[in-house]
């Protein structure tokens, strides 16, 4: 699909590792904002470690009391996105996407599969397979949960969006307990650890903007390093992988 030229560019905001809330507060700015000019939006950030509970999960997904959580430096979070629990991390990378699915001729269904083909085009470029499954949200390689997919609708705004595991500390992934493949507990990997080499952040945003402007029918786009509403930015966490 080739959109029109007077259509806005999407505006994308690179963020680094920033504090949850804020993104949140963020995301809900720019879902007002496109409800009065259009336009799309990409954040693409990582998270010092949170849990996201979307609208499918429940706290019983979560092993650790709420005392080993805080000893954990781990912070919980119910959003109103569809899923459920989410683990956001250092080396993971969270893109949320917000577009008014009317201007782009586009059901939410629609949306969900090009969300999920994108990542399936990036892990592609990384000569990793995935796939989706019907029973289970997200994108898997192998019988593992590579990437999540869940957004939310306002206005007939999605938002919300993806994460893709890159080079998170996968230990940290054991304080979820959900349900997964069968009855086997769900079982995270991650990029590198399926390619068994180095894999480079920035390399792995680049092939995701490509390829979901490619997915989307967007063909300009401008970036940021900062916005006004990101107050805090995490310099550096424990967990955080080697810069590169």
């Amino acid at each position: 699909m080739r959109l029109s030229p007077k259509l806005p560019p999407l505006e994308i905001y690179m963020l680094g590792l920033v504090d949850f809330s804020e993104v949140q507060q963020l995301q809900r700015r720019i879902v007002y904002e496109l409800g009065e000019q259009g336009g799309a939006v990409l954040i693409l950030c990582e998270h010092p470690p949170t849990i996201s509970v979307g609208r499918a999960g429940s706290r019983a997904h979560i092993g650790p009391d709420d005392d080993a959580l805080r000893s954990l430096g781990i912070k919980v979070h119910w959003v109103n996105r569809g899923g459920g629990c989410v683990f956001h991390l250092p080396g993971q990378l969270a893109a949320y996407f917000a577009l008014p699915l009317d201007t782009f001729g586009l059901t939410l269904s629609d949306y969900l599969v090009r969300l999920h083909t994108t990542v399936l085009m990036v892990l592609g470029e990384f000569d990793l397979a995935g796939t989706f499954r019907a029973d289970l949200p997200g994108v898997f390689s192998g019988q593992a949960r590579i990437a999540t997919v869940g957004v939310a609708v306002t206005r007939w705004i999605a938002y919300h969006g993806l994460t893709l595991n890159v080079v998170p500390y996968l230990a940290l992934f054991d304080v979820l307990e959900e349900p997964g493949i069968g009855k086997a507990p769900l079982r995270h990997t991650s990029m590198e650890a399926r390619r068994q080499r180095h894999t480079a952040m920035s390399t792995v945003r680049e092939a995701l903007v490509r390829r979901l402007e490619e997915v989307f029918g967007l063909e300009r786009h401008h970036v940021y390093t900062q916005h006004p509403l990101i107050r805090r930015k995490v310099i550096s966490h424990v967990h955080a992988p080697s810069p590169g």
